[in-house]
């Protein structure tokens, strides 16, 4: 894997990862279906992978309910192999016991994969007491595999804490391949699950278009799957699709919460949803607030709960509102005109359709095309220019208010 010129591959596996729970390791030089044929699956389960793989479409490309079982399987092993090589290696042993003796910044948090275990302070104790006493006659047991969420911090950490020669050592090599073959059962479960991210991504409708193209919500609705694909076994009494369908739909909305100019929060909008089930005016009040204060619109735009966002499009709007949004927009683009850089200010453009690019949004995926970069720079270039943009907003607020106080004394 790792050799002496792979110093280009040391940076990509210690660059910053945007969400901790995704497991970043060096790019593998094998083919896919040979590092799903390391994994030993069984024959119709490769046979379907190898088919999907090839671009071929048909209705048998689907998890069964045996298949699930059997990457769950495969995927509890390899935590299971990840945490034993934690606990057996002395450096990596270190790295563990400070994820878990500040595991208590993380509310209710569990440990190991253990339902019938204790749970967060007498856990915590436990752990730390397991990996303070390595015992060489001993085995790992089953119930003492890592969360993922504790296995993908502990492994960030000895990255990041790794210097160039530990990262070409065999222990280092050792517990790369298990995140290797962690990552290229979650690529199955992202490969066989293409449909159901289309299916449940068209039945969000159009709540999320202000922000998202469709073709950016079903990439984004793959990591919801990444993630779920991590954590999922049939021990929790549900199907893959079930307990992945939470995950696409937080998913896509949390990006597309994220992407507007004016941010608001996954919470906030959760709890407005709750409060309107619940018919809890005083809740419903406050978030319904905190919405119209983000928003900078009025009680009368139409906020639809069950939508969890505010659309323009909704609202009826006269003749004078038209002429009011419009220049409104005049003055964004000169805000995002003198705030960014050229190639920022382009890209925002593009991506919400303003100025040269009127009422007709791009994608992310045809930016990255127009550029010749990966979706990845520009989701990375698009957020640091709504950045700027919020600060120039603030700025620009800020400003108004200093002048009309001077106005009045």
């Amino acid at each position: 894997m790792y050799n002496a010129s792979s110093i280009q591959a040391e940076q990509i596996i210690k660059q910053p990862v945007d969400v901790v729970d995704l497991l970043a390791t060096e790019p593998s030089v094998k083919p896919f279906q040979d590092r799903v044929g390391e994994l030993c699956l069984s024959g119709n389960l490769e046979l379907k992978i190898k088919k999907a793989n090839s671009g071929f479409i048909g209705k048998s490309l689907y998890l069964t309910e045996n298949d699930e079982k059997e990457l769950a399987t495969e995927v509890l092993l390899l935590r299971h192999k990840f945490t034993e090589s934690v606990w057996r290696t002395a450096k990596f042993n270190q790295a563990a016991i400070t994820i878990i003796q500040n595991i208590y910044l993380f509310r209710l948090r569990k440990i190991f994969f253990d339902p019938t275990g204790p749970l967060y302070e007498q856990e915590r104790v436990e752990a730390l007491y397991l990996f303070s006493s390595y015992d060489k006659e001993k085995s790992l047991p089953l119930n003492k595999t890592f969360q993922h969420l504790i296995l993908a911090r502990v492994w960030n950490r000895i990255v990041s804490q790794s210097s160039r020669e530990e990262l070409h050592t065999p222990e280092f090599i050792e517990l790369q391949q298990i995140v290797e073959k962690l990552n290229t059962v979650r690529n199955i479960y992202m490969l066989l699950t293409t449909g159901l991210v289309k299916k449940i991504v068209g039945q969000l409708g159009k709540r999320y278009d202000d922000t998202l193209a469709s073709e950016d919500a079903w990439q984004i609705g793959s990591i919801g799957v990444a993630r779920a694909a991590y954590r999922y076994h049939h021990s929790c009494g549900i199907r893959f699709s079930t307990y992945a369908a939470n995950w696409i739909q937080k998913e896509v909305q949390r990006q597309a919460l994220q992407c507007r100019l004016i941010r608001i929060s996954a919470h906030t909008v959760e709890q407005y949803s709750l409060a309107k089930n619940n018919n809890d005016p005083d809740n419903l009040k406050k978030y319904l607030a905190i919405i119209e204060k983000s928003t900078c619109i009025s009680e009368n735009v139409n906020f639809n709960a069950s939508k969890s966002t505010c659309s323009f499009s909704q609202c009826e709007s006269s003749q004078e509102e038209g002429v009011e949004v419009r220049e409104l927009q005049d003055i964004l683009v000169q805000i995002i005109n003198s705030a960014l850089t050229e190639k920022e200010a382009e890209i925002i453009k593009r991506k919400f359709g303003l100025a040269a690019f009127a009422g007709s949004p791009q994608s992310v995926i045809s930016i990255s095309t127009t550029y010749g970069v990966t979706r990845s720079s520009i989701y990375q270039i698009e957020n640091k220019a709504l950045t700027k943009l919020r600060r120039a907003l603030v700025a620009l607020k800020i400003s108004k208010e200093d002048y009309c106080t001077s106005t009045v004394g």
